[in-house]
C-alpha cells in the first residue's frame, strides 16, 4: 500500500504575502521619515519664537496688565519678526503716540497674523492624528492577513509543534512591534505639537485681551 507523503509546512510560506509585507514596511518606513521631518520643520519655525512660560511676552503682558505703555512699547520692539505675536510690534508706536492713538484695527490684524503664523503647525498636528489612525488600521489589517496566513499553514501542518508556531509568530509580531513604537512616537509629537499651540492660543488670548482693556482705558 503506498504511503501517504507527509505535509510539511515551511514557516516563510506562512508568512503574509511577501508583497504586501514590503508595502507595510515602506509604510513604516514613510511614517518614521516623515515624523522626523515634522520634528526638523517644527524646530525651525518655531526657532526664534519666545517662550510662553518666560521672557518678553510674559513681561509684555504684564506692562500691558499695568497699563504702562512706556513698558509695553519696549518689549514689543523685541518680538521677532517671525514670532506669532509679532503684530503686537506696532505698540512700539506708544513711545511716540497716546494709546488711542493706535490703529483701530491693531488688535484685529495682529490676531490675524497670529493665526496664520499657526495654521501650518496646526494642519500638521492634524495630519499627524490621522496618520496615525491609518497606521492602526493598516496595522490590523495586516496583523489579521498574517495570522490567517499561519492559520492556514498550520491546518495542512502535520508537524506543527511549539517550536513551529512560535516562530511563525515571530514574523508577525516583530514588524508589529516597530509599529507600535512608530505609533507611540506620532502621538507623543502630535501630544507636544498641540501642547505647544495650546500654550500660546492662551497667552495670546491674554494679551488680546489685556490690549482691549489698555486701548479701552484710553478712550
Amino acid at each position: 500500500m503506498q504511503e501517504t507523503p507527509n505535509v510539511q509546512w515551511d514557516i516563510h510560506e506562512a508568512s503574509p504575502l511577501s508583497a504586501a509585507t514590503k508595502l507595510y514596511i515602506f509604510f513604516l518606513l514613510s511614517c518614521s521619515i516623515w515624523a522626523i521631518v515634522v520634528i526638523l520643520k517644527t524646530l525651525w519655525k518655531t526657532r526664534s519664537w519666545p517662550s510662553t512660560h518666560r521672557g518678553n511676552l510674559i513681561s509684555l503682558s504684564k506692562a500691558l496688565r499695568s497699563a504702562d505703555a512706556t513698558e509695553a512699547s519696549t518689549l514689543a520692539a523685541k518680538i521677532p519678526d517671525a514670532s506669532p505675536e509679532s503684530g503686537l510690534r506696532a505698540l512700539t508706536a506708544l513711545k511716540s503716540l497716546a494709546s488711542h492713538e493706535l490703529p483701530e484695527d491693531l488688535i484685529a490684524q495682529a490676531d490675524l497674523h497670529f493665526t496664520y503664523a499657526i495654521s501650518a503647525l496646526r494642519a500638521t498636528a492634524t495630519n499627524l492624528q490621522y496618520l496615525a489612525t491609518l497606521l492602526m488600521i493598516i496595522t490590523g489589517a495586516w496583523t489579521t492577513s498574517g495570522l490567517a496566513n499561519i492559520s492556514k499553514g498550520l491546518s495542512v501542518s502535520k508537524t506543527s509543534g511549539v517550536a513551529v508556531i512560535a516562530g511563525a509568530m515571530s514574523e508577525i509580531f516583530d514588524p508589529l512591534c516597530i509599529s507600535l513604537l512608530i505609533l507611540a512616537c506620532l502621538y507623543i509629537l502630535r501630544w507636544r505639537l498641540v501642547s505647544l499651540l495650546s500654550r500660546r492660543e492662551h497667552l495670546w488670548q491674554l494679551l488680546k485681551s489685556q490690549l482691549q482693556l489698555l486701548l479701552t482705558r484710553s478712550h
